[in-house]
């Protein structure tokens, strides 16, 4: 009895967060458009994301960086800055970023 409780307790914190309530970018929907990026996210990270493993550089992570661009700066100039954002994700010139010391990867918040 008691191994069977202290299994849900490690179940329990090795559960992931649903990711509505990990990302606050997602909940933050004033219009029609912003929920379709915000399913396409939620998609993203539920079936594809977490099929592999941690591969972006950034925190946040790409896919969050474009949604927040996409939440604060309207579609077409948020998606612009999410591929510029896309196609500096590697390891090539780490010195322009701060490291996070948490994560181990390179800072690079969104900014207007």
């Amino acid at each position: 009895m008691e191994l069977l409780s202290e299994l849900r307790e490690v179940k329990e914190k090795k559960e992931p967060s649903k990711i509505k309530d990990k990302y606050e970018a997602v909940n933050q929907n004033t219009n029609e458009l912003q929920m379709l990026f915000s399913g396409l996210f939620i998609g993203y990270k539920k079936f594809i994301s977490s099929q592999d493993a941690q591969n972006c550089s950034f925190t946040p992570s790409c896919s969050e960086y474009a949604l927040q661009a996409v939440k604060q700066q309207g579609v077409l100039r948020g998606m612009l800055n999410g591929f510029d954002r896309l196609t500096r994700c590697n390891s090539l010139s780490p010195e322009k970023y701060e490291l996070d010391p948490e994560t181990q990867l390179l800072k690079d918040p969104l900014t207007l």
